[in-house]
């Protein structure tokens, strides 16, 4: 089936109790803030997070014992933000033997081994990273930085942890610019020489920024590909490349050398660590300013505990996932959460260097992403050559899952960690209900899965039955109860107060008088939404004569993707077409068994 993008509020799953705003956090131990991957994931883990906890408990204690003789440093506010995660102290201080035990032992039945646990501050419970960060003490800086970096991704990082304490320029920033043709102007370099701080890739792939005439005695200069031992073993080169049908496209070459190194977490905490000291080390360690970015970088540190926890989790459940990438670009990530490469050896080699695919390993390629030994094709639409092309329709032809990864930061992603959430939850397909899955595991579903009963919600909504739902939603949301039941308004109204589905007819009540008609399956679409996520449409299709007050097209969603009874539904009703119909994202009309009474469906939506 086809996939459509949309960018509207629906953006999320619509549901009662996650509308599209809000994000969906995980909890598994989610106050131990350090929490190390097996062995199998991340060989080198142990070592770094030991040095990195035991530097964090070392600056924590600087930062209360400043706090307690300076009444003007930064200190944590009651939370303003009802999407916060909510505060649980200034100092990331050890958590007590007993909870570490616990997550541990917890972590241990699922076959991982659980590190250190630290308490955070400024997180909302029950949180993954990819939601709203609390608004905590504002920022106070007695001394601030510029800090020039080569590329978004780490651009992001550094104004993360420096907040208003740094002001941060990052020279590429956007997904259309092309890295690898990049030449640097003598402003760009004028910049990198002027900056008191400079966060560089490296590892081949910003060498233009490596050129510039920086002075490591003046400057605090921060390269990541050098932090994991990684240097360009060859000039890393970009070059047209002859598409498989006559077309040009673009392909660049990094020899043996991945420099996507900002897809990596071991990469992305080293490089959080060697920016927070670079800021410290600027500022002095007894002022205002280094209590600011470490306060910043402790609620960085929860949220990269949360991202690792995710990690964990799916690990835990056994999940494994086989890949073939038209290019090494998101490499790093998916060996972190366990994935194995598919790619083959001869096709891999030609990309990297400065040959072509043979017809035969571009055949053999295409026919492993088509195989049933393969879960997902990686691509990166910025370097979308004939050759990657005819893997990509392999993969549509064959039904399979796409991860389209661009190499620069992309503007509907806040942060770095975000950005690398966003990238796990897709590879792992763990959560369909937040509409991350397997293309391949959406089957198709009969007006069966259906049947029954149902009462629209919309009533409740309006005489005040749920409006405890809307209250529970605006505690952990970033609305206000009041906003939430406006913008439930807008995605329940109907005036079709009751449905009945039996066999293939299905029955609409609207005030006293029903309207039947019969339906047939169409098949199911596949929407790709701006976040990220995705949402599945069954689409049913009316026959012969349709009354008046019968609508001709229907469309379900339950955020189930496989054959299986509904709890409840939101539906979408039309009468030109089902391309029409799908355009619809902002009006939902939810429904609920009817057998159910208003305060029990009030009851269903807070535990959902």
């Amino acid at each position: 089936m086809n996939s459509l993008r949309r960018r509207t509020l629906a953006e999320l799953p619509i549901d009662m109790a996650e509308p599209p705003q809000a994000g969906i956090r995980a909890s598994l131990c989610r106050v131990a803030g350090y929490i190390r991957l097996s062995p199998k994931i991340r060989p080198q883990r142990p070592t770094v997070e030991t040095e990195h906890t035991q530097k964090l408990n070392h600056q924590n204690n600087q930062v209360e014992s400043l706090n307690m003789t300076n009444p003007n440093a930064s200190q944590p506010t009651p939370e303003t933000n009802p999407n916060a995660r909510a505060a649980i102290g200034e100092r990331r201080t050890p958590v007590i033997a007993s909870i570490a035990a616990f997550c541990v032992g917890a972590l241990l039945a699922g076959g991982i081994v659980g590190g250190f646990a630290y308490a955070r501050q400024g997180q909302t419970s029950g949180g993954e990273p990819g939601g709203s960060t609390t608004a905590t003490a504002a920022d106070s800086c007695d001394t601030t930085f510029t800090v020039v970096a080569s590329v978004n991704q780490w651009g992001s990082l550094a104004e993360q942890l420096g907040g208003s304490c740094a002001e941060v320029t990052s020279l590429i920033n956007s997904t259309s610019a092309d890295p690898h043709d990049y030449e640097a102007t003598a402003s760009d370099l004028a910049k990198l020489a002027k900056a008191d701080i400079v966060v560089l890739n490296g590892a081949g792939y910003d060498g233009w920024a490596e050129k510039a005439q920086l002075d490591p005695d003046k400057q605090a200069i921060v390269n990541v590909g050098d932090l994991m031992g990684i240097t360009a073993t060859e000039e890393h080169s970009h070059e047209h490349e002859e598409g498989a049908e006559g077309e040009e496209g673009h392909h660049h070459h990094h020899g043996s050398t991945n420099p996507h190194v900002w897809f990596s977490p071991e990469g992305v905490l080293k490089a959080a660590e060697a920016i927070n000291d670079a800021y410290v080390t600027k500022a002095g360690e007894n002022s205002k300013t280094a209590a600011t970015v470490q306060r910043h970088f402790n609620e960085w540190n929860g949220e990269y505990a949360d991202f690792v926890a995710l990690v964990n989790k799916g690990r835990a459940a056994g999940v494994q996932r086989n890949y073939v990438a038209t290019e090494s670009i998101i490499s790093y990530l998916l060996d972190y959460i366990g994935a194995t490469d598919k790619t083959p050896e001869t096709y891999t080699n030609a990309m990297n260097s400065e040959a072509e695919p043979s017809a035969a390993d571009l055949k053999n390629a295409m026919d492993i992403v088509a195989s049933d030994d393969v879960d997902i094709l990686v691509v990166n639409p910025q370097e979308m050559g004939g050759f990657a092309k005819k893997l990509n329709e392999a993969a549509i032809s064959s039904n399979k899952t796409i991860i389209s990864a661009t190499e620069q930061l992309p503007e509907n992603q806040k942060t770095l960690l975000d950005w690398l959430t966003l990238i796990a939850k897709q590879a792992l397909a763990t959560d369909t209900t937040n509409g991350f899955f397997l293309t391949q595991d959406v089957k198709d579903r009969t007006l069966a899965d259906y049947e029954g009963e149902w009462q629209s919600v919309y009533p409740y909504l309006q005489d005040g039955t749920l409006d405890s739902v809307m209250e529970a939603k605006a505690k952990k949301g970033d609305m206000t109860a009041e906003e939430y039941k406006q913008y439930y308004d807008t995605g329940y109204k109907t005036d079709v107060e009751k449905i009945v589905i039996k066999g293939d007819q299905m029955s609409f009540t609207r005030g006293g008088k029903t309207a039947t008609a019969t339906y047939k399956y169409d098949g199911f679409k596949i929407l790709d939404y701006a976040k990220g996520n995705r949402g599945v449409r069954f689409l049913f299709t009316a026959t012969g004569d349709v009354p008046a007050g019968a609508p001709k097209i229907v469309q379900f969603s339950d955020h189930g993707i496989a054959p299986g009874k509904s709890a409840h539904f939101h539906i979408f009703m039309g009468d030109d077409s089902q391309e029409e119909t799908l355009k619809e994202m902002d009006n939902w009309p939810t429904y609920y068994p009817a057998s159910l009474s208003k305060e029990e469906v009030a009851t269903e939506m807070l535990a959902h």
